[in-house]
């Protein structure tokens, strides 16, 4: 009874600490769902080259189904970045064992890369896949402080369950909607042009400021500072709901993008000033 007390408490304290490490599984199905609708077939048919048999679903997956093993213990830290409110990325000291933007900067190089053997490509494909919905999410662009709000407990509707406030944003918002990945997918639909215009040409950096700017609302709970978890009420949901929404739509129309610049260029048009769309330069490395 002592010895599995003892794992038990192993456990909880491996999930209640620390830094959560990607968008919701749910999360990442919108967003791959809403990629391959943008996908030329060019690159589609690439992509089931490189793919090994996989879905492009179970690919985005699979970084946080091997995350615990021993051999992939060094991609803990690719799937989150830390930055305080007041400071800027180009003075952040970055930690040396890598965080979402240089994670995605390795992972794009190493797609565009012909030579890259088939394993380490259909490895970069996955990582790309999953950290390009990981950086949208403005919590994964989190606070020191509270680890991305992984230490702000939160009362979800009235239930004691124990959550914490970056659940709420990788997975609550979402589930909330009570729809399956198709339907949460066609009730995005399609970016306007406009959008497409205003989302497109920008670089993995550009995406990670605009997390960071998005958070403030994350903390806006409408009610004073208190002791204890903070109550997450219906008010609270339905106001944030359209920013969730809005990311995810961005994520899967941006990864599309991404990847079609790689294996369909002439399909994409490219303009003197977003060049450099999909990555972010070396100095910030």
């Amino acid at each position: 009874m002592r010895k599995w007390l003892a794992v038990a408490v192993v456990i909880w304290l491996a999930l209640g600490s620390g830094q959560s490490l990607a968008f919701g599984v749910d999360g990442h199905r919108i967003i791959v769902r809403i990629a391959e609708n943008h996908l030329t077939p060019k690159t589609a048919v690439a992509l089931v080259q490189i793919s090994g048999g996989k879905t492009l679903t179970e690919l985005a997956l699979w970084p946080d189904q091997i995350r615990g093993q021993q051999k992939w213990f060094h991609t803990k830290p690719w799937h989150y970045i830390n930055i305080k409110d007041q400071e800027r990325f180009a003075d952040l000291r970055r930690s040396p064992r890598g965080d979402v933007l240089s994670a995605l900067n390795q992972s794009y190089r190493q797609l565009k890369n012909s030579k890259t053997d088939s394993q380490q490509r259909r490895e970069a494909l996955a990582f790309f896949l999953h950290l390009v919905g990981d950086i949208h999410q403005p919590l994964h662009v989190g606070r020191y402080s509270d680890l991305g709000g992984n230490r702000i407990g939160i009362k979800w509707l009235g239930k004691n369950k124990r959550r914490n406030l970056h659940w709420a944003w990788d997975s609550g918002l979402i589930q909330d909607d009570q729809l399956t990945v198709d339907q949460y997918s066609a009730l995005l639909g399609a970016p306007t042009a406009h959008q497409r215009d205003n989302w497109l040409g920008q670089n993995f950096l550009d995406w990670a400021a605009e997390s960071k700017i998005l958070r403030a609302q994350v903390y806006e709970f409408g009610q004073p500072a208190q002791k204890g978890p903070v109550t997450i009420d219906r008010l609270y949901i339905e106001r944030t709901k359209p920013l969730i929404k809005k990311r995810l739509l961005m994520a899967g129309v941006r990864l599309a993008d991404c990847l079609n610049r790689i294996f369909d260029v002439e399909a994409v048009t490219v303009l003197e000033a977003d060049k450099n769309a999909c990555e972010t330069g070396g100095h910030l490395e």
